[in-house]
């Protein structure tokens, strides 16, 4: 069974700092200092490879609360290189797609574990930010920090530069709505995918476009869902402060996400537009090139993604 709750983080700081309410990274908080677990994941910016990269912790000290990352990153593959230093659990965020293969790999090693997963509509690889960089004529050696949400809700891509100078754009615009919806620069699996959430993490957590929180939230809420083990954690966090939750019923949680459900459960009708797409993407592609090359053809990318799609 599952159970839905809408609220937020009842620190300020980091209910502001967070993508969407603070409630993940305020769980990851509440576990390692309640001694719970005694690890945890963060994500912090590597500068000289202008990319995130996972980290391990095992103080709340450590946590790095950067928003949501849009930038593809192989969590598996960070989990099983650190099996070894995992102490006394470990709080893991991934995406859904991810957290069938992290729960297997840790069970299948007697490691106790919460997985916090984040509604994903789908990932970009670190190629899309590069290019995105391209395409407000920044060079990426010159970029110290990218912050793709946080700072207020739903907020926007904040980037800061070696010589002082931030960029700020909002929410899903020009350009990276170019990029993103270009499909160039989307994973391979994620054109297949039919993940919103998983129901096999302890807690998922998602924005909540609805109308009353678009129009008056200035500073972030989360829609969250459970299992029961996800849900005594919560309760336990309303008990004693750390949250201020409502429950909900689903239908919150499926209006809310409405647009991500139908285009994830139309993916398997559009498996040979996929195709066309995964190969127009693919590293060294000749069309991919061409295409990005000038801000012209990518629109015209756009309109050939457009008819493809209503023919294929």
């Amino acid at each position: 069974m599952m159970f839905y709750y809408i609220g937020y983080s009842s620190n300020e700081k980091i209910r502001y700092n967070a993508s969407s309410g603070g409630i993940g990274t305020t769980i990851i908080k509440y576990l390692l200092e309640s001694g719970r677990y005694g690890s945890s994941m963060t994500f912090v910016f590597n500068e000289r490879e202008c990319m995130y990269e996972p980290k391990l912790i095992y103080n709340f000290s450590e946590y790095n609360n950067c928003g949501s990352i849009y930038q593809e990153i192989d969590n598996v593959q960070f989990i099983k290189e650190h099996l070894k230093d995992i102490r006394n659990g470990i709080v893991v965020t991934c995406m859904p797609c991810q957290v069938n293969v992290i729960r297997n790999i840790l069970n299948k090693n007697n490691i106790k574990n919460f997985i916090i997963s984040l509604c994903c509509s789908g990932q970009t690889t670190i190629q899309g930010t590069w290019f995105y960089y391209k395409l407000l004529d920044v060079k990426k050696t010159d970029v110290k920090l990218i912050q793709y949400r946080g700072k207020g809700w739903p907020s926007g891509i904040q980037i800061t530069m070696k010589n002082g100078d931030v960029i700020t754009k909002d929410n899903y615009t020009y350009p990276w709505t170019l990029m993103h919806k270009s499909l160039l620069y989307r994973p391979k699996r994620c054109l297949y995918c039919t993940f919103k959430t998983n129901p096999n993490s302890d807690v998922s957590l998602a924005d909540p476009w609805l109308k009353e929180y678009i129009e008056n939230d200035k500073i972030g809420n989360s829609v969250i869902i459970c299992n029961s083990e996800g849900q005594n954690v919560l309760r336990n966090m309303i008990k004693t402060g750390w949250v201020i939750l409502k429950e909900v019923e689903e239908d919150v949680y499926v209006k809310s996400q409405v647009g991500t459900i139908e285009i994830k459960a139309q993916s398997n009708r559009y498996k040979s537009f996929n195709k066309i797409v995964e190969k127009m993407g693919a590293d060294g592609s000749m069309y991919k090139k061409i295409v990005t090359s000038s801000v012209f053809l990518l629109k015209l990318h756009l309109k050939l993604l457009k008819k493809l799609h209503k023919i294929v």
